[in-house]
């Protein structure tokens, strides 16, 4: 069977990180991009994060390019915190042994998407995807799936309203939602049913590799949030849901809904609106609805286990 052609669109991140890590390893899908987002961090450690996973994985194949520095209207606030201050947990890093691409990461999306079929995998806020749409009409409908982490129905993570990456460029999220391509979106309600626990740290760290002992120690900060937001130390493993459909279609039970995404608003900038009534079952856009969390976790120990320094 033929391999799927993948871009990535992050913000890293250290569930993106997890993420990437998960796609560049599984023999179904070919990585043929990574693009980066200003999100979880500024742009600028977005793209170095990029290349510190991308490297870390030995895929100096890969190109990674930065994308779009500001969201479509108003700035982001100050930086978030929740995955360290680097976006990576707050680790010592060498010097990565891939360099930035120097093209524009909009129009590689653009190139990559016209040499051949191309699925999306998005994992941060969704301005790469509007710019492009807006640079070369019509381009959704060249690209064969797109997946997306972001949206809830019930409770965001930013505000009750708004999940992050849904949050961060609703203006963004509107174009995106409101065009031809088939999407698959990965909401809150699904992503919180998947999640790792100290026994899948213990495990990543006592494998002996590097990519096993960076994965743990990315984590552990990550599980100390989780503890003192939640009250558990197990970690949600949102954007690797994103990977995870392209990986094994069957593995998430999904439905056909209608997708909108509130912009104005004191209380609901940001929020996704989705209607799940059954004259949308048909649609063109699809959410997540469950998942199996031991499924993904066997998974996600093999695959991370098959990397070797």
């Amino acid at each position: 069977m033929a391999r799927t052609r993948v871009l990535i669109d992050t913000d890293p991140g250290v569930d993106d990180a997890v993420a990437i890590l998960l796609a560049l390893v599984s023999p179904e899908i070919d990585v043929v991009g990574v693009v980066t987002v200003n999100g979880n961090v500024p742009l600028e450690k977005t793209a170095l994060n990029a290349r510190r996973i991308v490297a870390l994985a030995g895929r100096y194949d890969v190109p990674v390019a930065a994308g779009c520095a500001q969201p479509l209207s108003e700035p982001l606030g100050e930086d978030s915190v929740v995955h360290g201050h680097d976006g990576l947990g707050d680790l010592q890093w060498d010097e990565p042994a891939v360099a930035l691409d120097p093209r524009d990461g909009v129009e590689l999306m653009a190139e990559l998407i016209e040499e051949g079929p191309l699925s999306i995998v998005a994992i941060g806020p969704l301005t790469n995807l509007a710019v492009l749409l807006q640079r070369h009409p019509g381009i959704d409908k060249r690209v064969e799936h797109l997946v997306i982490m972001g949206g809830a129905s019930f409770q965001g993570n930013v505000t009750p309203a708004a999940e992050f990456n849904i949050w961060a460029d609703p203006e963004a999220a509107r174009v995106v939602f409101d065009a031809a391509w088939r999407i698959t979106l990965m909401p809150l309600d699904l992503t919180h049913q998947a999640f790792l626990n100290d026994d899948d740290l213990a495990y990543f760290n006592g494998l002996g590799t590097e990519v096993g002992r960076r994965t743990a120690a990315m984590l552990e900060p990550y599980a100390q949030f989780h503890d003192r937001w939640y009250g558990n130390r197990d970690v949600i493993m949102h954007d690797a849901m994103a990977v995870y459909e392209l990986l094994d279609p069957r593995a998430i039970e999904k439905q056909g809904v209608r997708l909108a995404v509130e912009v104005e608003g004191v209380h609901s900038r940001g929020a996704t609106f989705i209607d799940r009534r059954r004259e949308h079952a048909r649609n063109h856009v699809r959410v997540g609805v469950s998942v199996d969390n031991d499924r993904f976790r066997s998974l996600l120990r093999e695959r991370l286990a098959a990397y070797r320094d």
